[in-house]
């Protein structure tokens, strides 16, 4: 078993310090890449990169039986790191998100899978992919064909460093786990003028205004008071100086659920608002709208669930094992399953935080340029959760039965 005193002296540790150090954004992972291809291929794994996409797949045979695939994300993000560790970022972006911990997680679990290799038969597939922050990563590397040379999974199992859950525990929920995601991107375009005379022109900072006061009912006063759902206006850009009204301005609307209905409840209602406020703001041109992200609904298989459960359960104690509320964060892990046509779950590991914020107050999480886990506990945790369930599956207690 692995532990936090192996963890700090370990290439574990040395190999998370690497990828956090040097992190790189949605489909620019071109040295994490790299990286880990080279990794999976000192370990005699198949693997296979794509020309048009980053990311990495590589392949563990071990005699017959179960095909298991294991997910980890690999892109970082535009923030400015402001932890104060030792190994911070030395470029312009930031493994905000704990994403080096997942990589450096699989590549453990990897390595004690090989040791172990003897206790089970099976197949692993090991998916590294890019770009998962804007929600389009997994959707890419499908479409790459970089799967055509490795099996078709049973199942596809990955897990998300949190710090919701304790340190070193582990939580996970049946069915619906995480929220669907839409952004979208509004253009508005008027005259401009000077700011001495605004009654000559369609003021679009002021029109931006009513817009964002007024989508802020679409949750309190449109969706149903049992649904969960979130709409948030994330930018605003607009203008020069400060005498010249702008003649065009954008902003981008996030919104979350956790149903279609729902979902394409909102979607109606901030088009609906945007276009309403244009034209009683007097302005001659459409808004323009450009859907640039969207993330699918991450519903856990119910039946896999309770396997994944059990072996959490097996590995951390009943007492570690949290059933966590729904979650209003995204992802696109679940694009995995939906194109294989295999269950997929998901869970989370608590990480803990580094010694160098721990005592921020608030205590900060991801997408905060102040995150940073607890290295130790993180690559522990991880390399023990996902080892656990995976050896599980190659037991063949889930059922590789295909969705139609």
């Amino acid at each position: 078993m692995t532990t936090l005193a192996a963890v700090r002296t370990s290439p574990l540790r040395a190999l998370y310090e690497d990828f956090h150090k040097y992190p790189e954004v949605a489909f620019e992972e071109h040295r994490t890449t790299a990286t880990i291809a080279a990794l999976l291929r000192e370990r005699g794994l198949e693997v296979t990169t794509s020309e048009t996409v980053t990311g990495v797949v590589g392949t563990l045979r071990n005699g017959d039986g179960p095909v298991v695939a294991l997910r980890a994300d690999i892109d970082a993000l535009p923030i400015a790191e402001q932890t104060g560790v030792a190994y911070a970022s030395e470029t312009d972006a930031m493994h905000a998100c704990g994403h080096d911990v997942h990589i450096t997680s699989l590549i453990g679990t990897i390595d004690r899978l090989i040791a172990e290799r003897a206790t089970w038969s099976g197949t692993v597939v090991a998916i590294f992919q890019p770009a998962e922050e804007v929600g389009s990563g997994a959707r890419a590397q499908i479409a790459s064909g970089i799967f055509a040379d490795h099996p078709a999974p049973d199942v596809v199992l990955g897990q998300h460093a949190s710090g919701a859950v304790a340190p070193g525990t582990v939580g996970s929920r049946p069915a619906v786990l995480q929220a669907a995601a839409d952004t979208w991107k509004v253009t508005l375009r008027g005259d401009g003028g000077h700011a001495a005379g605004p009654h000559k022109t369609v003021d679009l900072i002021v029109l931006a205004a009513a817009i964002v006061l007024r989508l802020q009912t679409i949750v309190s006063r449109e969706v149903p008071p049992n649904e969960t759902a979130v709409v948030s206006v994330g930018t605003i850009h607009a203008g020069t100086v400060s005498n010249i009204l702008p003649d065009e301005l954008t902003f981008t609307v996030n919104a979350r659920s956790f149903t279609e209905e729902v979902r394409s409840l909102i979607e109606e209602a901030v088009k609906r608002i945007v276009n309403a406020e244009a034209r009683a703001s007097g302005l001659q041109a459409e808004p323009e709208f450009e859907h640039i992200v969207r993330f699918p609904l991450n519903v856990n298989d119910i039946a896999t669930y309770e396997v994944v459960r059990s072996a959490l359960e097996g590995e951390f104690g009943a007492e570690n094992f949290t059933v966590v509320e729904p979650v209003t964060g995204s992802e696109d892990f679940g694009e995995f399953g939906t194109s294989f046509g295999v269950p997929s779950v998901y869970w989370y590991f608590g990480t803990g935080l580094a010694e160098e914020v721990a005592d921020r107050t608030p205590a900060p999480n991801g997408h905060s340029p102040w995150y940073a886990p607890n290295p130790d506990v993180a690559i522990e945790t991880g390399v023990r959760a996902l080892t656990a369930v995976a050896l599980r599956a190659l037991a063949g207690v889930v059922q590789p039965a295909r969705l139609r």
